[in-house]
């Protein structure tokens, strides 16, 4: 969905009227909306009056929509799963998904719904269901799907209808499906009742998904045909007689009370409607209890979300309190698409955060590893250093991508920094035409605004400066103004002190916890304060550099990073010797700390100011560093 300069339009297509909603978007928000509604038995007709009107009020064009809609029978089950491994086994989304493709659907039905409600281990039998399995490490999977099915017909009968009125589906979503995802109070049980024209559809849903799900192919129609048949009414003049007279609650007057005197109804009362409707409507609410009541035994929801056409009837919410004991929370005839609107637009704001992140914050840099190209994929904040891979087999980049690495650390030094040369930009501009990885780049190399610009050219997202170097300053300001990360990498005997004058300027603090120029040297503990330090330092005064540690990382020293507040590790001898490359890869991140929450981040940016020189002097004064200032 483009969140700039966008529109999206969402249907419900029920038996005899259509109801829609329409959205238009700017800069990732909903600047206006519209929703309108046609009664027809001619769909088709319903469905174009509906959009033209949403169109002319928008002044925009649809051609496609979501779809909420009277899908016919349905079937709702539960589908177990268990996958068993010989040895432990780093569980992945392909693992999900071998389990979700056994899952079988009643003859002539498919899977509108698959909900995963159970996921568990032997290590940890009851994980929460909003964390997948993926990446966790044991010897098996047991997964308890809830499968929400409908006819093929149907539904093919409903794309057919779509297609003679010019529209193209989205996609489906059941209405109780949507409802329970809009409507239903976090942390509570609710019971959903549809009374629909075709069917009744009653579900009971918690935090998990559906518990009790049933179609009963009994509706308002059914009640409309007998009152119709009994006064000798048409269906229409039936079903305008419901609306208008009927009422759940029946009264003894009824059966003395004209409907309308002086109209082609003269002789009929009132008991002609309620008695008739009254009868099956205490019929179909008792075929619900009995259906439900065990659920409600054991699951005790908190209330009932009423809705469809039969929601309308007069006193209808007194009838079920008296039956099910429970409040009633009545909602219109637009509950459906409501729902869908909402539903459709919540599922956009990571999509939404992220435009406003780019565009307003360049919120990006600030609490997320960086990678070259979006993808679906969460990106692991572990950098495989290229000093200890063959970084000419192609075979390397599969095994970077089987661990889910999404950043390669590149080192190049020229001997005369550190006494080794290894790594190039001839190097570089070659992994450059192999991976579309996020390549983090470390320059070991005097005179910094020359290699900064050749590892630009070769292709750098990021580059990492070496203090003690002359030009530091001009080359991170080249890397900037190439649109580039820019960092500063601080070897283990160098104090943080020397960031004074450029540590708001920077994307980038690596600590080097081992003296520079060669892979397999033990990790320096006293680099941790300083990870400490600096942590706590842009915390107080919400700076925005990443902290990095590069050297001697294995799975002891990565906890303690993590714990001192690191945000990204770069491993290579570790990383290059192990036999299990992705359980390698987890053993590192298996400790990542908890990201912030989203409105918890949204809370830290807008509060965010450019420290001034006044604010810096309080904070190193604070954190005891000394204010002379480092010359570069």
């Amino acid at each position: 969905m483009n969140l700039t300069n966008s529109s999206f339009l969402c249907l419900d297509i029920g038996t005899y009227a259509v109801y829609g909603i329409g959205n238009i978007i700017k800069e990732a928000r909903i600047i206006k909306s519209f929703q309108y509604s046609v009664k027809s038995k001619d769909t088709v007709f319903a469905i174009k009056s509906v959009v033209d009107e949403i169109e002319k009020q928008l002044k925009t064009h649809f051609d496609s929509a979501f779809v909420t809609a009277n899908f016919g029978e349905a079937k709702y089950i539960r589908h177990t799963q268990e996958t068993n491994w010989n040895t432990e086994h780093l569980i992945n989304s392909t693992d999900l998904r071998s389990q979700i493709s056994k899952i079988k659907t009643p003859e002539d039905f498919y899977a509108l719904h698959i909900i995963p409600m159970v996921y568990g281990t032997p290590t940890q039998p009851h994980m929460k269901i909003n964390n997948l399995p993926i990446n966790h490490i044991d010897t098996s999977l047991k997964s308890v799907f809830g499968v929400i099915c409908y006819e093929w017909a149907r539904t093919n009968a409903i794309k057919e209808i779509m297609r003679k009125a010019h529209i193209k589906p989205i996609g489906f979503m059941d209405s109780c499906f949507l409802q329970n995802e809009v409507f239903r109070t976090k942390n509570e049980k609710n019971i959903f009742i549809d009374l629909g024209a075709g069917w009744t559809t009653v579900s009971l849903w918690g935090n998990r998904g559906p518990l009790f799900f049933k179609k009963i192919k009994f509706g308002q129609d059914d009640i409309t045909q007998i009152i119709a048949e009994k006064s000798n009414l048409s269906i229409a003049e039936a079903d305008n007689l419901k609306i208008s007279f009927g009422d759940a609650i029946s009264d003894i007057n009824d059966a003395y009370t004209p409907i309308a005197v002086g109209t082609e109804y003269f002789g009929l009362n009132r008991d002609c409607i309620t008695n008739v409707m009254n009868e099956k409507l205490l019929w179909l609410i008792s075929t619900i209890k009995n259906d439900i009541q065990q659920h409600i035994e054991q699951y005790k929801p908190t209330k009932i979300i009423l809705s469809g056409g039969g929601g309308a009837i007069n006193n209808i919410e007194i009838i079920l309190e008296d039956v099910f004991h429970l409040p009633i929370e009545k909602k219109n005839n637009f509950a459906s698409v409501e729902a869908l609107s909402k539903y459709i637009w919540e599922s956009q704001l990571p999509e939404r955060n992220n435009y406003l992140q780019r565009n307003y914050f360049n919120f990006e840099k600030i609490f997320k590893i960086f990678h070259r190209k979006k993808t679906s994929k969460p990106i692991t904040k572990i950098m495989p250093s290229s000093l200890c891979f063959n970084m000419r087999d192609f075979s390397t980049y599969m095994l970077f991508n089987s661990a889910n690495l999404g950043v390669i650390h590149i080192d190049i030094m020229d001997g005369f920094y550190v006494n080794r040369v290894a790594g190039s930009i001839k190097e570089l501009a070659e992994i450059r035409t192999k991976t579309n990885a996020h390549l983090h780049v470390h320059l070991m190399t005097e005179s910094p605004t020359i290699w900064a610009t050749d590892a630009l050219n070769a292709g750098a997202d990021t580059v990492i400066i070496s203090t003690n170097t002359v030009g530091v300053k001009d080359a991170l300001k080249i890397i900037k103004t190439n649109g580039k990360r820019c960092g500063i990498a601080l070897n283990p005997e160098t104090s943080v002190n020397i960031l004074k004058p450029i540590i708001k300027d920077i994307d980038e603090i690596m600590i080097m916890a081992v003296k520079p120029g060669a892979a397999g040297q033990q990790f320096d503990n006293q680099v941790l304060k300083k990870i400490s330090i600096l942590d706590k330092t842009r915390k107080k005064y919400k700076l925005h550099f990443v902290i990095s540690v590069d050297g001697g990382i294995n799975p002891d020293t990565a906890k303690l990073c993590w714990k001192a507040g690191a945000d990204a590790l770069v491993s290579g001898s570790y990383l290059s010797s192990a036999t299990d490359f992705p359980l390698a890869v987890q053993n590192l991140s298996e400790n990542l700390k908890t990201s912030a929450s989203k409105a918890e981040i949204l809370s830290i940016l807008s509060d965010m100011v450019e420290p001034g020189q006044r604010l810096m002097e309080k904070m190193y004064k604070e954190l005891g560093i000394s204010s002379e200032v480092y010359k570069f």
